[in-house]
């Protein structure tokens, strides 16, 4: 059985909508706690903006983004990286 990634006929292997607390540990090379206050930050500022915000521990990813001005490609990595992990 072929892996998702090489199958015939796949553009791209889907990643989350979203950045999760280990993810942004990854990024920042943080502690857990700081991970958290970013969240917490960006989350904060998109209500202010008037947008729906994730559950607790998650921030849109392409908020998260444009706030942090790191490229989604690099985000997009990252993600793909920790799915692994798991």
């Amino acid at each position: 059985m072929q892996s998702m990634e090489t199958a015939p006929g796949v553009i791209a292997v889907p990643t989350r909508l979203y950045v999760e607390i280990k993810d942004v540990m990854t990024i920042f090379g943080c502690k857990k706690s700081k991970a958290g206050n970013y969240i917490r930050d960006i989350n904060a500022e998109a209500k202010k903006q008037g947008k729906v915000v994730p559950p607790a521990g998650k921030v849109n990813k392409y908020l998260f983004s444009k706030l942090t001005e790191i490229p989604i490609e690099d985000i997009n990595a990252v993600l793909r990286a920790n799915d692994r992990k798991e």
